[in-house]
Formats: C-alpha cells, structure tokens, sequence
C-alpha cells in the first residue's frame, strides 16, 4: 500500500494518469486537459512516471518529432483506483453542492 500511496501522493500523478486513461496523448494534450500544471512540473511528473513504468513515452520519427504518452500494463491497473477515486470524490462535490470537473477523454463514447 505504502508504494502505491507514494506514487498516487505525488503533485498532478493522478490527474496525468486520468488523462492518459483514455488512450495516448501528446504533451500540449495533457498540458491544456490538466487545468493549473505549469509546463516544468508536468515534465517532471511524465519523466518520474515513466521511470516508474507507468507510463510509456513514444517518439513518433517526425520533423519535429511527435511524442505520446499513454499508460503502460502496470499504470493500467491504477485505473479501478483512480476510477473510484473520482466516484468518491464527485460524490462529495454533490453533496457539498458543487458540480464535479470535466470527465476524462474516453476512447469509446458508449465508455
């Protein structure tokens, strides 16, 4: 629990794996989908999870190159957490009287 906590904890880890549920993305992608992450800390937080196997990086040979992000096997089994995370949470916001954020990009729209 204690290493999976640690890496949940880390400032924006959970929103990037949140935006990457639904398929790979390019760095503008997830710099414009995750609201207040300035460009420096979303850098750091795709190269630590990457580090971590979390998430794979995909240079596209281009000019310029293209790079994606998406989740790798082991960052796909964070999803049912984070998942119910965000159900957990928008119930609170309900409750509280507040309406919950935009949902995550989808890969299906029946998802």
């Amino acid at each position: 629990m204690r290493a999976c906590m640690a890496l949940l904890g880390g400032a924006w880890t959970p929103n990037v794996i949140w935006q990457l549920s639904g398929g790979a993305r390019r760095f503008g992608e997830l710099l414009k989908d995750i609201p207040g992450v300035s460009p420096k800390m979303l850098s750091a937080r795709l190269h630590e999870l990457e580090a971590k196997r979390v998430l794979i990086r995909t240079v596209a040979p281009a000019s310029p190159p293209s790079v994606q992000y998406a989740l790798s096997p082991l960052g796909e089994e964070l999803l049912p957490v984070i998942d119910t995370i965000v159900k957990v949470g928008t119930r609170l916001l309900h409750a509280a009287g507040r309406r919950p954020e935009r949902k995550r990009r989808t890969r299906h729209p029946e998802a």
